[in-house]
């Protein structure tokens, strides 16, 4: 028994003494006690139930912190990141916070991205793979980012590699992301992203010397001059990673958003007037060919960040008619005076003593390979990256007179020439005359698009191609006929729509150095948001997301919670699964990959009604679960987890819940809630689903400063860590005055250890963390020093070792009842007697 429940024995003793028999104060006082010791064994028993560490606050150095996430590699170390804020001449500064656990303690926090203003860190995601390798996601203002540190340094601020834009365009369109790897180490990245309004289909752009149109499916979109292209010479089209058209034209370059058009040229001497090319490299910067050299533009570091390249540079030549990019990051530029290479900050040249079959380089193009394909006025050379292999008429080309070159996806290079079209396949060269429009006129520009298909601009109009038949596209009236110079497609259709959202996925299998095209996996019809990765085995990828509740991408109303399947890494996609309910559409939905596979997804009905409907109908306060062996395909009808009670809808509707799952294929659940009708105070709750039944639930925290966004993950096998944030009460909804703190804490599951084989580490030194700033000495946050006397919990802070006081408190009004009974019965005895 504890100091304070025999202080309390020996008062309530003292008083009773005073008023009653003996009879009746040994009654009393033997029921008291036994209620005081039923409790405080109950106390005792329960705070070693769980194996749950007692939270630690991580979040030391921010005056706000939320949003966080964790990963832990596969020696069992976690790694958490959240959104930090700390006070700066009035503002708020936008942080990406980073810590670890070091041994015993947690290492200081430390902003691991350059610092911001507007909500530019929030929500980040963080994933880690079997070679120790972090991968984050994080929302930059408007836009997805990626980045990736190793473990073993991903303290220092100075490890991480510069931001790579994933998603958004600038416009407010994207907020939630998530982030995987795979046994391979492929990098899978899930987001919300506003889009288009439309039918969804693509566009293809036409450029020609007289201006430019649009083709969106069904109908012509001309860019007249009422449309901010006019008549001008079009020479280059290019969609960037965010959907953005731009156009290289005889008068600077034109950008197209979908909605407002912006005309460069002439910005301090940024760009010349005649843009012949564009290219936009694996990191995001955009490249303008000209006729006065090569213009570098990286508008996410900052703003009208120019660079000019000439011959004096490294450059063959001033003139520029052609560029390409490869997989490496390396920009190649074809000149009057040969073919260069942009790397690590330097140019290196070709010209015909190194290979090239002659110094005008007017086509360029990269294979699958990496390798470039370079055409001139004296037919085509491949350079391997060793060495250089020249094709002329001698080998098959219809034409030494190169005017356009494009690789397909099956590494097929096709060959504009000033006689038609030729392609090779690695092995022979074909020609193509007198088919639809191409005839023996020269192929002035060539494109080929998502589906494969190949677009041959030519004197006249358009040819495409399918890989079995060749076509004519016909052009709308006024543009029929006109010399083609540039196509392009339009796969982001970009005029941004503010009432709706789909879910998007991209993977990379180079580390994050080049990303897959975007592929819509929602395809929304209410606005998606929230989604959840989740990986299987032999190449199973898992998404859930809600559909239509988050104001922040549509109205605010739930409409369902979703969930498609990739059996093959992420290359095909199912049909998207709705998951319903008759009191309210299921929300907050996660997903744990199970023994052998089989999946349980978690959700709880939107709704606050306390009634439960007659029939078995589900409850509105409870958790509710089903199950699939078949990937999906089917599911099991809704049943709903015994032991947690849901916290009330609204206001905590934009909340989320997570899973992991551990060696032995146990699931891992996180939920917020209650465990009894009576708590006041809301609980992070621990299950395990370990294939036929729910564990009985574990409170990790419990408090005033109510939980929110959990996050779980598992390493090493049955290492298993936690991380939440915690509102103020205080400031429970205002968040410019909050004071939000982060919370770890861990827990080993019964599964098996599966450790790696050791690697070699190195321990975090302090370099420069940032622009002109020293590092300080990593610090650490030390474990909090637990008086004996306390409970070593901050002030209004529960674990589950007080469950059984909050049922004794539940109770004690029955317990009142029978000790009031027995004085009256016995008060009754001694007054007969």
């Amino acid at each position: 028994m504890d100091k304070e429940a025999l202080r309390v024995v020996r008062i309530v003793t003292h008083r009773w003494q005073s008023s009653f028999g003996n009879a009746i104060r040994g009654a009393l006082l033997i029921a008291l006690v036994a209620v005081t010791l039923v409790v405080a064994a109950s106390r005792q028993a329960l705070a070693q139930e769980g194996g749950w560490t007692t939270p630690v606050m991580i979040s030391t150095n921010t005056v706000m912190s939320w949003f966080s996430d964790v990963a832990v590699d596969g020696w069992g170390q976690p790694h958490v990141v959240w959104y930090g804020g700390r006070s700066a001449d009035g503002e708020s500064l936008d942080l990406l916070m980073y810590s670890t656990f070091a041994g015993q303690e947690w290492l200081e926090p430390n902003d691991v991205v350059l610092t911001a203003y507007g909500g530019y860190t929030v929500r980040p995601a963080i994933a880690v793979d079997a070679a120790a390798m972090l991968h984050a996601t994080f929302r930059g203002e408007t836009t997805i980012y990626y980045t990736n540190s190793p473990a073993s340094k991903a303290w220092n601020a100075s490890s991480w590699a510069p931001r790579k834009r994933i998603s958004g365009d600038g416009t407010g369109s994207t907020y939630y992301s998530d982030v995987a790897v795979d046994e391979q180490g492929g990098i899978h990245v899930v987001y919300n992203e506003g889009v288009a309004t439309g039918d969804g289909e693509r566009w293809l752009w036409f450029g020609s010397l007289q201006g430019g149109v649009a083709y969106d499916g069904s109908k012509w979109r001309s860019q007249g001059p009422q449309a901010g292209l006019g008549n001008r010479q079009i020479y280059a089209i290019l969609e960037d990673e965010a959907g953005v058209q731009w156009f290289g034209t005889d008068e600077g370059v034109y950008r197209f958003d979908g909605s407002t058009w912006q005309r460069w040229t002439g910005q301090g001497g940024s760009i010349a007037q005649k843009v012949t090319c564009l290219v936009q490299d694996v990191g995001g910067v955009l490249w303008f060919g000209t006729d006065r050299g090569v213009s570098r533009y990286d508008g996410e570091v900052q703003r009208d960040n120019w660079a000019v390249y000439t011959a004096r540079s490294g450059l063959p030549g001033d003139t520029v008619y052609a560029m390409a990019t490869d997989r490496l990051g390396r920009v190649w530029v074809g000149t009057e005076n040969g073919l260069a290479s942009y790397v690590d900050q330097s140019w290196m040249s070709y010209t015909p003593q190194d290979g090239l079959v002659a110094p005008e380089v007017v086509a360029v193009a990269v294979d699958t390979h990496g390798d470039v394909w370079a055409g001139t006025r004296q037919g085509v050379s491949h350079y391997d990256g060793e060495r250089w292999t020249t094709y002329t008429v001698e080998d098959g080309l219809l034409s030494d007179a190169v005017t356009a070159i494009a690789v397909d996806r099956d590494d097929t290079v096709w060959v504009g020439t000033e006689a038609g079209l030729s392609r090779f396949d690695g092995h022979q060269w074909m020609s193509y005359t007198d088919v639809a429009r191409l005839g023996s006129g020269a192929v002035t520009a060539l494109m080929v698009d998502s589906e494969g298909v190949v677009w041959a601009g030519t004197e006249t109009g358009v040819s495409h191609y399918d890989g079995q038949t060749w076509g004519t596209f016909e052009l709308p009236p006024g543009f029929a006929g006109q010399k083609i110079t540039a196509i392009a497609e339009d796969r982001q259709v970009n005029a941004m729509c503010p009432l709706c959202a789909d879910i998007f996925y991209r993977h990379s299998t180079d580390g994050g150095r080049s990303w897959s095209t975007a592929v819509n996996l929602s395809n929304s019809f209410a606005g998606s948001s929230k989604p959840q990765l989740h990986m299987g085995v032999e190449g199973s990828i898992y998404v859930t997301w809600e559909e239509g509740e988050d104001w922040y991408v549509y109205g605010g109303y739930p409409v369902a919670s979703m969930y498609v399947y990739s059996p093959d890494g992420g290359n095909t996609w199912t049909e998207p699964v709705a998951f319903s309910s008759p009191l309210g559409a299921p929300q907050q939905i996660t997903l744990g990959v199970g023994r052998a596979g089989d999946l349980v997804v978690v959700w709880r009905p939107s709704t606050e009604d306390p009634l439960s409907e007659p029939g078995g109908l589900p409850q509105p306060d409870r958790f509710y679960y089903q199950l699939s062996g078949d990937h999906g395909a089917t599911w099991s009808e809704p049943q709903s987890i015994p032991g947690v009670i849901a916290k009330i809808w609204t206001p905590f509707s934009l909340d989320g819940y997570d899973a992991a799952t551990d060696s032995a294929g146990n699931v891992h659940l996180l939920v917020l809630g209650y465990r009894y009708s009576l708590d006041e105070d809301l609980s992070l709750m621990h299950l395990v689903w370990n294939g036929s039944e729910w564990s009985r639930p574990s409170t990790i925290y419990t408090s005033s400063d109510p939980p929110e966004w959990p996050s779980i993950d598992v390493g090493a096998g049955n290492q298993v860590y936690a991380t939440w944030f915690a509102r103020d009460e205080k400031h429970i909804h205002d968040s410019n005055r909050g004071r939000y703190k982060v919370w770890v804490s861990s827990y080993q599951a019964s599964a098996p250890a599966q450790t790696p084989a050791p690697v070699a580490v190195s321990t975090p030194t302090p370099v420069l963390g940032g622009l002109d700033q020293v590092a300080p000495t990593p610090t650490s946050t030390p474990l909090p020093v637990i008086d004996p006397d306390s409970s070593g919990l901050p002030p209004g802070l529960f674990t589950e070792s007080d469950e059984i006081v909050q049922l004794a408190l539940t109770l004690s009004p029955v317990v009142l009842i029978l000790l009031i009974i027995v004085v009256l019965r016995l008060s009754r005895r001694t007054s007969h007697g």
